[in-house]
């Protein structure tokens, strides 16, 4: 093998730790918050040797602040395509927005570990969430795809905040207020009410408006 070739299996080999890194970390901090997460479990669950994550991140907390920089991978793609999909001729906003928001339903449902990790900082005072500049920038680029890109006629701040509420509890109250009520937010028949009924109340009485761009 030449030397490219060992060089490419070598960065090959070395973005696979980094992701093994990453996705133990973050079970590991949802689980547990950052105080009580140790690198040595993490190492253990990524199957890395114990100076693997000071390499690629530096420090706990720099592996920390890459973790929840990376749960907002799934909400940045929303605002791309609200982006995308609002220079499309003959979509509405109301259409963009149903997808936006199932989706975000979906990721929020499928993907617990976003909703335990900013509870944790919830509960801490957002000591790390609340400084993190893609949290900052993503929010900034929501309000402005929804003002500008699909010129938007309602508080976009307050429409965020109620999408952002409504797909989030169910996940992070599954089991302290939905449980006691006989809910099975795994229930699919749940999901799919549930998500409608979210459709509706922020949707529901807002008009089609094609976009003729």
């Amino acid at each position: 093998m030449n030397k490219q070739g060992k060089s490419t299996r070598r960065t090959e080999a070395a973005e696979a730790s980094k992701q093994a890194i990453l996705d133990a970390a973050e079970t590991v901090f949802a689980e547990k918050g950052y105080d009580a997460a140790s690198l040595q479990e993490i190492c253990d669950l990524a199957g890395v040797t114990r100076g693997l994550p000071n390499y690629f991140f530096g420090s706990k907390e720099g592996l920390y602040r890459a973790v929840l920089a990376r749960t907002f991978t799934h909400a940045q793609e929303l605002v791309t395509f609200i982006h995308e999909q609002a220079h499309t001729p003959g979509v509405n906003a109301q259409e963009i927005m149903r997808v936006v928001i199932e989706r975000l339903f979906d990721d929020l449902t499928t993907h617990p570990t976003f909703v335990r990790l900013t509870e944790w900082e919830a509960l801490h005072g957002a000591r790390y969430l609340g400084n993190l500049p893609s949290q900052f920038q993503l929010l900034r680029e929501a309000i402005h795809a929804l003002q500008e890109d699909l010129g938007w006629q309602g508080d976009a701040e307050q429409f965020l905040i109620a999408l952002t509420a409504l797909c989030w509890f169910p996940t992070a109250h599954a089991e302290t207020f939905l449980r006691p009520l006989g809910v099975d937010v795994h229930d699919s028949n749940f999901h799919a009410r549930y998500k409608q009924h979210v459709v509706h109340l922020l949707l529901g009485d807002i008009p089609d408006h094609p976009n003729t761009d």
